[in-house]
């Protein structure tokens, strides 16, 4: 086995490793590899800290961990549509997209450089199909716009899964987002606080005055679970719907509402316009996500 990418967090920790095909192993899974001979030119150091991989000196220079390395955060702009400049990270997206065969139909979110294949997001979508629905009922929105909506962030998602899954919540940066429907943290504290959507009322904890890192990786256990992270998403669409109703019904605005989900956050005003990514929410993915909910 051979490494082609490490993916670390914003200090440089290694949390991820891809294989040069395209197989992803945690930190943990990566050292039990290493042990047993399985990976060429690594070693395992130990410290008190913990133990961490390391490439040898006779390892070309441009196969050394430094230069194969990319943090995790690189991954999320990614697939949000930002230009990242990131050699490893372009290879590995090379990589991905020699990895799917010709005449497959395939999903291009706009903004995005890669294809993805429309039977993988339909599988995630129609797998979440009764906690979709049940989401937009509790908050009285359109369920076909939230499966819209977690069409789009699914297909994005999809290069990276392994990675994400492999580090298991071992990212939780500041603006970090998390899920199916990519929630971000700091707006799931906020629906709690607000009242909207609790994914356990018994737990004290919840909310938090502020969101330190022990914080994140508290919540993170829960907005991680696919029905509590719709159910987040599903209340974060109800509160731009209430937060804007004074100046225009965005119910009657899927493609504003689909614009301000993956938006900073933006004060309403009485003439709000979509852009190219909510346009495509609210009309291709729409269409997709109403055919997959009704089974047809």
């Amino acid at each position: 086995m051979k490494f082609v990418l490490v993916v670390t967090d914003t200090r440089g920790k290694n949390l991820a490793f891809v294989s040069k095909e395209l197989q992803t192993l945690s930190l943990a899974e990566a050292i039990k590899a290493v042990r047993r001979g399985d990976v060429a030119g690594t070693y395992v150091v130990e410290r008190k800290t913990g133990a961490y991989i390391r490439t040898k000196a006779s390892v070309p220079k441009l196969e050394q961990f430094e230069k194969i390395a990319t943090p995790f955060k690189n991954l999320l702009l990614y697939a949000q549509g930002v230009a990242v400049d990131s050699q490893p990270l372009s290879r590995y997206v090379e990589a991905y997209a020699s990895s799917l065969q010709k005449g497959q139909v395939i999903i291009r979110p706009v903004g995005y450089a890669l294809s993805i294949l429309t039977a993988d997001v339909k599988n995630r979508i129609v797998h979440r199909r009764e906690d979709i629905l049940d989401a937009a009922r509790r908050f009285s929105i359109d369920p076909y716009l939230l499966g819209a909506i977690m069409v789009d962030e699914t297909a994005r998602l999809l290069p990276f899964e392994p990675i994400i899954d492999a580090i298991k919540g071992g990212f939780v940066g500041r603006d970090a987002s998390v899920g199916i429907a990519q929630v971000k943290l700091a707006t799931a504290n906020n629906l709690i606080k607000k009242g909207l959507y609790n994914p356990n009322p018994d737990d004290k904890a919840l909310p938090f005055k502020t969101l330190n890192d022990g914080a994140r990786i508290y919540l993170y256990r829960y907005v991680a679970q696919p029905r509590h992270n719709i159910f987040f998403s599903a209340a974060f669409i109800r509160s731009l719907v209430d937060e804007w109703r004074k100046k225009i019904d965005l119910a009657k605005k899927p493609e504003i509402i689909a614009t301000l989900y993956h938006r900073e956050h933006v004060v309403p005003h009485s003439d709000p316009a979509p852009d190219e990514r909510g346009s495509q929410i609210a009309g291709e993915f729409y269409q997709l996500a109403k055919q997959w909910l009704q089974g047809l």
